[in-house]
C-alpha cells in the first residue's frame, strides 16, 4: 500500500481542481456562469475531481510536488475526455429494437447534462 503523505496528496487535490478553475476563468463573462456556481451539481463535481486528483497521487506514490500537481490535473482531464468520448454530442447510444427512446430532461427544463458539462 502506498505511503500517505498528506501534503503531496493535497497538492494532487489542488491539481484536480485546476480544470474547474480554468473553466470558471474561461466562462467568467457569461451571464449564466454565476448561477451555475450555486448549483449542488457543480460542487459535487468539484469535490469528485479533487478526490480523483488526490487518489491518483496516492496510488502512484508520488513524492515531488510538481509531479503531484501534474498528475492531479491530468487524471480528471483524462477521465473527462473518456467520458466525453463515450457518446458523441450529436448521437445517442444504440437502443434495442422496439425499445422506447429515453429522453433526458433538457437544461431549459432544469435538468443537468453531464456529458455537455464536461465538454464545456
Amino acid at each position: 500500500m502506498p505511503a500517505f503523505n498528506p501534503a503531496i496528496i493535497l497538492i494532487g487535490c489542488l491539481g484536480g481542481l485546476l480544470p474547474d478553475a480554468l473553466r470558471i476563468a474561461r466562462n467568467r463573462y457569461r451571464a449564466d456562469a454565476l448561477a451555475y456556481l450555486k448549483r449542488p451539481q457543480f460542487w459535487l463535481g468539484v469535490l469528485m475531481l479533487a478526490l480523483v486528483g488526490g487518489l491518483t497521487v496516492w496510488v502512484f506514490n508520488l513524492s515531488a510536488a510538481k509531479d503531484a500537481l501534474i498528475y492531479g490535473y491530468a487524471a480528471p482531464a483524462v477521465i473527462s475526455q473518456l467520458v466525453a468520448s463515450v457518446v458523441p454530442e450529436d448521437q445517442e447510444p444504440p437502443r434495442a429494437q422496439g425499445a422506447p427512446r429515453k429522453t433526458a430532461p433538457s437544461e431549459a427544463q432544469g435538468g443537468f447534462n453531464l456529458l455537455k458539462w464536461w465538454r464545456a
